[in-house]
């Protein structure tokens, strides 16, 4: 009698074809699936290309990417572009894979060891200044080391400065890692800046070892077997190569003992270390792996670009590549590929006035549609928010027409000259637009605090100031946008996926 209670209380078996994950709760793991289960036609398209073979979604990942330089030269495409080549597309595309192989080397320290490295850029310029010596007449006479030969020696002499500069900090968690390694990257930084006439003492002059803030140009273009990269869509097949071995190599090693050993030593170091894993070496070579994947990715890039400057390599380098990171998820190769995408891509849109406004509304309702279910809801808020915009605007023409005089310039599409008729527009519309994305941002933060039906009420406000201050200020200033933007899309996304876009929920039971 007792056997068959138990067996009534059993949870129920997970699925043959899920498999079971070492380490995790299978009963919670599924409860966690079904309070997640994805609704509506979105849903149902991203649970069938997650039903897909991960080889088949690779492949169609990789034969997207080999054939984008190839779509985007066509003249069809380029018209309805209205460029007269592709040569901005490929370059940014190159940038786009160059990062991504950054963002793998950054993941597999901070994803998969734990490991809060704030250092890791150093590295990435620490190689091209080494390719700049080795490659380049910057040294008299002008060394020019073939590239089949200085790629691998400045990968092995980075790893190695990685493996040092983990065992100077290997005692160190948490905050404390994160500050001596950040120290390790503004003292790079600076160096490069600064070291253009050092003084040594068996030489009557000084001596430039960086040429400072204008950097060493000139840099030898990588021949491998005899095939000199010159071109930028050269350079973009070349870094998709690199980009699918390092894949490749990252994911075999995540999936064997030292991978499995990371994932132990991120979640509890001292468990770890108690159950005998050698923790010490664990870290170490983190920190040789992500730097020399950091050395691979920076020899290239330098003899793409032709040139070395600090300014590549400082803070904002860094914050660029943590993002990537956080917003793909944190531990997933897949999702760190999709946040170098946004972050390398999307700024680029965002300087086209109209192609940025059609991103900003279409990503605004596609937001709306993701939050607000059921979507009777949706109609309900766009209906309101359309109506009290119109209201506002007649009793400001009635009471106050003097407020309703200003006219953002002309350039932007039919949406934008749709959405500026429906808004109040002041004179001084430059100054109360600034006020407005404060205001936008505040008013979002506590729309999402706030519970129904007091929720409902402040986003119609909060979707009339983001409107006013899109229109005013931020669609005619790329630079800013895209710094507000890309904070804005950090804090939703943090509040309501804080695991990422592809970053793997972690289940526990409290």
């Amino acid at each position: 009698m007792s056997t068959e209670r138990t067996s009534e209380l059993r949870p129920a078996e997970p699925s043959h074809e899920a498999g079971l994950r070492i380490g995790t709760d299978e009963w919670v793991a599924q409860a966690e699936a079904r309070r997640r289960r994805r609704s509506g036609a979105l849903g149902k398209l991203a649970d069938r290309w997650a039903a897909l073979p991960p080889i088949a979604r690779i492949g169609l990942f990789a034969l997207l990417l080999l054939a984008a330089p190839v779509v985007t030269a066509a003249r069809p495409v380029l018209d309805l572009l209205g460029i007269s080549n592709n040569g901005f597309i490929v370059r940014i595309g190159a940038t786009f894979l160059a990062s991504s192989i950054l963002a793998v080397g950054l993941n597999v320290v901070v994803g998969y060891a734990g490991l809060l490295d704030l250092g890791y850029v150093a590295f990435y310029g620490l190689a091209g200044y080494a390719y700049a010596y080795l490659s380049s007449d910057f040294i008299n006479g002008g060394v020019h080391l073939p590239s089949i030969l200085s790629v691998p020696l400045i990968i092995a002499f980075t790893a190695l400065m990685g493996w040092f500069l983990g065992s100077l900090s290997i005692r160190l968690y948490g905050d404390y890692l994160a500050i001596v390694t950040l120290g390790f990257g503004q003292l790079f930084v600076q160096l490069a800046s600064t070291l253009t006439r050092v003084k040594v003492f068996w030489l009557d002059k000084t001596v430039d070892l960086t040429r400072g803030p204008n950097g060493i140009n000139n840099l030898d273009n990588v021949v491998l077997f005899g095939y000199s990269f010159r071109s930028t869509l050269q350079y973009y097949y070349l870094f998709f190569v690199m980009l699918a071995v390092v894949l490749v190599v990252v994911h075999h090693m995540n999936q064997s003992r030292i991978g499995r050993a990371w994932r132990a030593m991120r979640e509890d170091d001292l468990a770890a270390d108690v159950m005998g894993m050698p923790t010490r070496r664990l870290k170490l070579i983190a920190f040789a792996i992500g730097a020399a994947i950091a050395a691979l990715a920076g020899t290239v890039l330098a003899a793409w670009q032709g040139s070395v400057t600090p300014g590549r390599y400082d803070l904002l380098a860094l914050i660029d590549l943590y993002a990537m990171v956080v917003l793909g998820g944190i531990g997933s190769l897949a999702g760190v590929v999709l946040g170098a995408f946004v972050f390398t891509i999307l700024p680029e849109l965002l300087r086209s006035v109209e192609l940025a406004s059609y991103l900003f509304y279409l990503g605004g309702l596609l937001g709306l549609i993701w939050w607000l279910k059921p979507s009777r809801r949706l109609v309900v808020l766009l209906a309101g928010a359309f109506a009290g915009g119109l209201v506002f605007k007649l009793l400001i023409h009635w009471f106050l027409p003097g407020l309703d005089s200003g006219a953002v310039p002309s350039g932007g599409s039919f949406l934008n000259q749709a959405v500026q008729s429906w808004l109040v527009i002041p004179e001084k519309f430059k100054a109360v637009g600034n006020v407005a994305i404060g205001a936008a941002v505040l008013m979002l933060l506590v729309t999402i605090l706030l519970k129904p039906p007091l929720r409902w009420l402040t986003l119609g406000l909060t979707l009339y100031l983001f409107a006013f201050a899109w229109e005013t200020r931020l669609a005619t200033e790329p630079s800013v946008t895209r710094v507000l933007i890309t904070g804005v899309t950090l804090i939703v996304l943090m509040i309501f996926r804080p695991e990422g876009l592809l970053g793997e929920p972690r289940v526990s039971v409290g």
